[in-house]
């Protein structure tokens, strides 16, 4: 095992006991530790959390004919990885017994398999989830790598990684190349009451884009001011939902919704109002350049609400709220 921690590049908490590693970074967060979990859904995890621990559970089948009888055999397996939350993170695994799955005498290189499920999980925790950030972040720190030379490293370590999601050093906060032709107006002079801000040429009801050259970048703590709509205005359109702003893309972006209502500063894209809600009324929003995330919930389907209230409910950082019509 320690061949395989230091392959990865993670640190031994006990050479004597079967993989447990430790990722030199930070988890305590709670609207953090929602991202994970629901960053591990796609790949097809069963996940669940208990205090500080998150659990997450890979099944799979195997199948065999008795060579004397010619029946069908099948069996459904697991593997569980815990992830101990803290100051540093400890990421644990333990092959059970095959014999607590029942009398499975037919089953063939059954830990063998185990160890590899259990090592796809992690690298698929590390660089698919917000644990990922994390380590790149320490990388580029303690070993003074680039982004591009963090994220190959990230790569490298994680062979086995499901359903891998896009990684990319390339993406904004960088204004795009023809900004820098124009000139540029200070923060004092720009006018902060018109939605000229983030104006784009783009057709249909989408009066602004998600990108520019802003810079307000500063960070916003939940709960969403459920009175925003007496004290913002209306400042934009997108896709025909309403954007309540100020706004200043990338970094800025408002209240958006009418009944739906999000606040993308406040927002840290966990998912847990996508997957709450019953009748399909988000899909993910790519906003690069966000500092609070880079992806938001978006309400396309806002008409199609019926005021459940679940999506508001289960919001971690709390910046959502729900308005019945006319309200």
């Amino acid at each position: 095992m320690l061949s395989e921690v230091a392959k990865r590049g993670v640190y031994p908490l006990h050479a004597s006991r079967l993989g447990i590693f430790r990722i030199p970074t930070e988890l305590t967060d709670r609207s953090e530790i929602a991202t994970v979990m629901n960053g591990l859904k796609a790949p097809g995890f069963k996940t669940d959390s208990y205090a500080d621990r998150i659990y997450v559970t890979y099944t799979w089948d195997e199948t065999e004919t008795d060579p004397v009888s010619q029946e069908q055999l099948s069996a459904q397996l697991n593997v569980m990885i815990e992830i101990v939350t803290g100051e540093v993170i400890d990421v644990i695994y333990q092959i059970k017994p095959i014999e607590l799955f029942g009398d499975l005498y037919w089953v063939k290189n059954y830990r063998k398999k185990a160890d590899t499920n259990a090592k796809m999980v992690i690298d698929t925790i590390l660089w698919n989830t917000k644990i990922g950030d994390k380590l790149l972040a320490h990388y580029q720190k303690s070993q003074k790598l680039s982004a591009d030379d963090a994220i190959k490293r990230l790569d490298e370590l994680t062979p086995l990684k499901q359903k891998p999601i896009s990684r990319s050093s390339t993406a904004p906060p960088a204004a795009p190349p023809a900004a820098a032709t124009q000139p540029s107006l200070s923060a004092a002079e720009k006018p902060q009451a018109e939605p000229a801000l983030a104006v784009a040429t783009t057709s249909g009801n989408t009066t602004f884009s998600l990108t520019g050259t802003g810079t307000n970048y500063s960070k916003v703590e939940g709960p969403i001011d459920k009175d925003f709509k007496s004290k913002r205005q209306v400042t934009g359109k997108f896709q025909g939902i309403n954007v309540w702003g100020p706004i200043d893309p990338p970094g800025q972006l408002g209240v958006w919704g009418t009944e739906v209502c999000v606040d993308f500063d406040i927002c840290v894209a966990d998912g847990a109002c996508i997957e709450a809600c019953p009748v399909n009324v988000y899909e993910w929003l790519e906003t690069p350049g966000h500092p609070a995330s880079e992806k938001k919930p978006f309400m396309i389907r806002e008409k199609d609400c019926i005021f459940c209230m679940a999506c508001e409910n289960v919001c971690p950082p709390q910046c959502v709220k729900i308005f019945q019509k006319g309200q």
